[in-house]
């Protein structure tokens, strides 16, 4: 099993969303280091995929889902955190696959093009 930690970041009352190259909106997240709290691998992983800085406000809830990656299947759990831009300027980290960035009020959000479990999460951190 796969320990991830990310971050529904909220600006002015809209979502930020990274745009990968398989033409997905996601949400930023990723891996916990070793010793590391997933609160700031979660900040961490905000920082580094988006140039976005942000303070965790609420923690939102675990989503599991699993994929195929090199050949195998893969269990991953993350826990998702509420978060508040607090500065930086966006810069999707094209070396990990993002190629653009947006932020979406709750009603214009690509629905089409998201993953169900992290739209879900999305409107939680709306509704809290």
């Amino acid at each position: 099993m796969i320990i991830s930690a990310g971050g529904v970041v909220i600006s002015e009352s809209k979502v930020l969303l990274l745009l990968n190259t398989k033409g997905k909106w996601v949400l930023p997240k990723g891996h916990v280091e070793e010793n590391e709290s997933l609160r700031s691998a979660a900040v961490r992983e905000v920082r580094e995929e988006s140039g976005l800085e942000a303070k965790i406000q609420k923690k939102l809830g675990w989503i599991e889902y699993s994929f195929y990656h090199q050949g195998r299947n893969h269990n991953k759990k993350v826990l998702w955190f509420k978060m508040r831009r607090t500065g930086g300027i966006p810069q999707p980290l094209r070396q990990e696959g993002f190629v653009d960035f947006g932020f979406f009020a709750l009603e214009d959000l690509p629905e089409s093009q998201m993953h169900e479990n992290e739209l879900l999460m999305i409107q939680k951190a709306f509704t809290c």
